[in-house]
């Protein structure tokens, strides 16, 4: 039987709605065949909701524990948040920022949505999931549904999926990642500072930089599998079976807007849509207009619920 403990809870950046006061948070590790995955579960009192949540899929370098807003926002149409710690990523085991392959990333979503989901229909006789992914996250929500396309999902949101960087890495370190991962493939390597570019607000950037569960770790793996699995998911961006939402910040520099316009363009799916968030930075659901973004993101699920 599957059992949640009840965590420390996360800590928020000043000024952030806390988790609401009948809300509940708990934790779970899921144990893999070499390593286990640290999940975080914010849970609600309606008792009509219970059997809806959101599975959540966070970006590179940061962890779940950044998403205690989540629920203040969308609370009333889902009863639990569900998001895990990819791994080498928060509470989870492996190098930090280290992936043998992209897929694992993808596959390790697909068993936490699959979980969950039984958990869920087991306790109240059926399950409605509603996937939630921001920048890397999104990029493995997309293979996980390319990969998995018998999941059953109510709706998709993408936050600034990874689909394309918005800095161009200089060939001489791409090259050195190619040499480098014959050798030392799990090598921990800095990447560029980001901080600053994560959102517009101070309190976001103060709380990212002093966030200990934070990293701007890549391995010359994750970077040359990164850059495999965006070809196979642009090679097959007409293969999805789910309804897809897009939000896309304008001055997001970080991901390349650019690029996810024209992979949105590319998708065919049962439904998509896109709405574009002018001067937004990278964390939309960190952004001063965080607001708005929830507003839609709830009427998306509101949309695809089956009431």
């Amino acid at each position: 039987q599957q059992k949640f403990k009840n965590p420390q809870t996360p800590s928020q950046p000043a000024g952030f709605h806390a988790l609401p006061p009948d809300w509940v948070v708990e934790f779970e590790t899921i144990p893999l065949a070499n390593a286990h995955l640290f999940a975080h579960l914010f849970r609600g009192p309606k008792p009509e909701l219970q059997h809806k949540a959101i599975v959540l899929l966070h970006g590179q370098g940061e962890h779940s524990g950044r998403y205690l807003h989540v629920p203040h926002y969308l609370g009333d149409v889902v009863g639990s948040v569900y998001a895990i710690d990819h791994r080498g990523h928060g509470q989870s085991s492996g190098n930090r920022g280290h992936i043998a392959q992209f897929d694992d990333y993808a596959n390790d979503a697909a068993l936490a949505v699959k979980r969950y989901s039984r958990y869920l229909t087991k306790r109240y006789d059926k399950a409605e999931i509603h996937l939630i992914c921001h920048s890397m996250g999104g990029l493995v929500g997309l293979r996980m549904l390319q990969l998995h396309p018998e999941l059953q999902i109510a709706s998709v949101t993408m936050s600034a999926p990874m689909i394309e960087l918005a800095f161009k890495v200089p060939k001489i370190k791409h090259l050195a990642a190619i040499l480098m991962n014959k050798v030392l493939p799990s090598l921990p390597i800095p990447g560029e500072p980001l901080a600053e570019l994560v959102s517009r607000d101070p309190n976001v950037v103060k709380h990212y930089r002093a966030d200990r569960y934070n990293h701007g770790l890549a391995s010359p793996a994750f970077y040359l599998s990164y850059l495999a699995v965006r070809e196979k998911l642009l090679a097959a961006a007409r293969d999805f079976r789910h309804p897809l939402l897009f939000l896309i910040p304008t001055a997001d520099k970080i991901i390349d807007p650019k690029a996810s316009f024209e992979f949105y363009d590319k998708v065919f799916a049962p439904e998509k849509k896109l709405i574009r968030y002018e001067n937004y930075y990278h964390e939309i659901m960190n952004e001063p207009g965080k607001d708005q973004v929830f507003a839609d993101i709830k009427e998306w699920i509101k949309a695809h619920s089956a009431g």
